[in-house]
């Protein structure tokens, strides 16, 4: 049922970006994917190095606070993130919001991917946490808010 229920988001949000893209460039299909794409393997390199400040032009402040505190705690208990061989599968664009009073425009996309992900020791010993070492399956939701002529990182989670 919940692909069905996936299927449907993914149906509407294309419909919608349709219209959308006939009155404002920004929400060419295409591009948005792009930019969720390049975000993507910037954000899984960046978490593994550390070196969040290179993300600034594609967070949010609020995001790029989110990453600074995932990594300080990370630090702080003297582990490390390791990301291995991550290749997208699918994204998909699964809803489309545009700007109404306070909000700005907005869409959320859906990432399928593979690869390895997991927590470990600083000095390397596998302490994992969370995560497995395996080649693994995995789902993230991401959600991208207008900021002038280009989308930035607002918010993501595991699925």
């Amino acid at each position: 049922m919940k692909l069905l229920w996936d299927s449907l988001k993914i149906s509407i949000a294309g419909a919608k970006l349709t219209h959308l893209v006939q009155k404002d460039k920004i929400w060419d299909h295409g591009s948005m994917i792009e930019q969720v794409k390049t975000t993507f393997f910037k954000l899984k390199r960046i978490k593994s190095n550390g070196n969040v400040e290179d993300l600034n032009k594609y967070l949010t402040e609020n995001c790029y606070k989110k990453i600074k505190q995932e990594l300080g705690e990370l630090e702080k208990n003297g582990k490390t993130l390791v990301v291995k061989n991550i290749l997208i599968k699918e994204i998909s664009i699964i809803d489309v919001k545009v700007a109404r009073n306070q909000n700005l425009d907005c869409f959320t996309a859906m990432i399928k991917a593979i690869g390895i992900e997991f927590i470990t020791d600083k000095g390397g010993a596998a302490g994992l946490m969370n995560y497995s070492d395996k080649v693994r399956n995995f789902s993230e939701q991401w959600s991208f808010v207008r900021q002038g002529g280009w989308w930035l990182l607002d918010d993501y989670m595991k699925k």
